[in-house]
């Protein structure tokens, strides 16, 4: 999936640690501060010149940052955000990413149930076919 290849290029770069700080597709209730990275519906897959099989998917990743202290959570959001679009034909985790292209900015959309900042951004992620 998607999520583990990002997840990786965020380990590399030093911005959180799986199963610490890093989540995917869910958010724990603890620790206070972590980021998420969460698949949804992306885009039409590509085919390439009536091959026989899809070329390339572009997929789309929310990523979610949450602490108690608003400037924590956006400085966190900055970080991975700045770290993720500058994924541009890197293999990781074994799959070919061509390029992690933001939709929006990270933005703070709220306090969870417990009280706690939270930011999304959002990203179209162009990679070649993961095989089964």
């Amino acid at each position: 999936m998607v999520v583990d290849e990002l997840a990786a290029h965020i380990v590399a770069d030093g911005l959180a640690v799986l199963g610490v700080d890093l989540f995917l597709h869910v958010a724990p209730d603890d620790p206070e501060e972590l980021t998420v990275l969460t698949e949804y519906a992306g885009d039409e897959p590509v085919w390439i010149q009536d091959g026989v099989k899809i070329e390339l998917e572009n997929s789309r990743v929310q990523l979610m940052t949450r602490s108690g202290r608003p400037e924590v959570c956006r400085l966190q959001a900055e970080r991975v955000y700045q770290s993720l679009m500058q994924i541009k034909n890197e293999t990781l985790n074994g799959t070919r990413i061509l390029w992690c292209q933001p939709i929006d900015t990270p933005a703070m959309i709220g306090r969870d149930d417990n009280g706690r900042f939270m930011t999304t951004t959002n990203f179209r992620v162009a990679k070649e076919l993961t095989s089964v």
